[in-house]
């Protein structure tokens, strides 16, 4: 069996609210997931756009693996929450 693999971006902040708010912003399109990224995110990977790269099923933290895998592609997911704080992940691809 092939194993299952995931490309992701997120934001993360320290509020719920927050995270909400951002959402909101987000699909209003009131700015990209990219412009997120760069102007809210708190984690060491806005340096990179929010990328974290490529992961097989599996070895993701529970919380991350559950946001992410139920998370449709190239969509902004719902706000989740694990051990790091608040998150908004973009999908970019699954294979």
């Amino acid at each position: 069996m092939a194993t299952m693999l995931i490309q992701v971006s997120h934001i993360q902040q320290t509020s719920e609210k927050k995270t909400k708010r951002l959402k909101a912003r987000l699909d209003a399109g009131e700015l990209s997931f990219e412009e997120g990224v760069e102007r809210y995110s708190d984690c060491p990977s806005k340096a990179h756009q929010g990328h974290l790269g490529w992961f097989a099923a599996g070895v993701l933290p529970t919380q991350f693996e559950k946001a992410v895998w139920q998370s449709p592609i190239q969509q902004i997911s719902q706000p989740a929450q694990t051990e790091y704080g608040w998150h908004l992940f973009y999908v970019h691809a699954k294979t």
